[in-house]
């Protein structure tokens, strides 16, 4: 699989390139380094400017903690200023933001692994997000707040990509999730009751790829790819920032990447979380 490293301005058919499994790492951008600088200054403003935001795990009860990143998260997603970097970041691509829909960013809080691993700080097995419904022209991005360790990031497993994974999604609704189950999140503490999409055979980690990156430097890869949140046991609380693009030509017309083994058969129930990134209206689904 490949792995391009600040190559996504010069890439022909970047979004070809990512249906196929390509990885890119971008380090230069500034519409990341902006989305980033609004991260760390909502979770100033939530947690306090003297309060080391790493350490919050050792500073308050779990559900404290639960309650206070449920107003960070809040905080974050719903302001104007996210959709604004959106925006910017499509063009800084080199593309047209007329032809991108995008969802807003969300912002992931990992603690230490032992101390809550549930709910607003669920840690994700390994999953294709087409395993939660989401189309195959789905373009994710990922960023860490502040710079990570191999053992406080994101894995992305690109053995599985063009393999199939038995797997739960086919009994799995989002409409479901959306309607039922994700606004539970700050009542899961000790373990994770909400049902998720997950695999039925036992997937390899050998062939992992983790890569680590400072603050502000983003990853960008398929929806399609397998991945999933590496158990954080580093003591240390763990900040990043996550959207999705998808060209709406392709979702119209179907293009992306293979599917191997998602069978959610409800993706257009995600639609009401997706904005046309050029006028930031909601996109109200494909015409019938």
């Amino acid at each position: 699989m490949d792995l391009y490293v600040n190559q996504s301005r010069t890439t022909p058919s970047l979004k070809e390139s990512i249906y196929s499994g390509a990885i890119f790492l971008e380090t230069q951008l500034q519409s990341a380094k902006q989305l980033c600088e609004f991260a760390q200054q909502s979770i100033a403003h939530v947690l306090g400017a003297e309060t080391d935001p790493r350490s919050i795990h050792t500073l308050m009860p779990v559900k404290e903690f639960i309650s206070t990143v449920a107003r960070l998260k809040g905080h974050f997603t719903n302001s104007d200023e996210v959709k604004e970097a959106i925006r910017a970041f499509v063009v800084e691509l080199g593309e047209n933001p007329a032809d991108y829909l995008f969802d807003v960013p969300r912002m992931r809080v990992v603690p230490h692994y032992d101390y809550l691993h549930a709910g607003v700080s669920y840690a994700y097995k390994p999953h294709r997000d087409t395993w939660y419904g989401s189309v195959q022209c789905q373009l994710n991005t990922w960023m860490p707040v502040h710079g990570v360790t191999p053992d406080q990031t994101m894995m992305i497993n690109p053995a599985y990509f063009s393999t199939p994974v038995m797997n739960s999604s086919a009994d799995w609704r989002l409409g479901d999730w959306i309607d039922n189950q994700r606004w539970q999140a700050t009542a899961n503490v000790t373990e994770e009751t909400r049902v998720h999409p997950v695999p039925l055979e036992e997937v390899s980690a050998t062939q992992e790829l983790r890569i680590a990156p400072s603050a502000g430097e983003m990853m960008i890869f398929s929806g399609a790819h397998l991945h999933g949140t590496v158990p954080n046991r580093s003591g240390q609380t763990r900040f990043s920032v996550d959207f999705r693009l998808m060209h709406l030509e392709d979702l119209k017309a179907g293009r992306g990447a293979i599917n191997v083994d998602s069978g959610c058969a409800d993706p257009e129930a995600g639609f009401k979380d997706y904005f046309h990134a050029d006028n930031f209206e909601s996109f109200q689904g494909i015409p019938a």
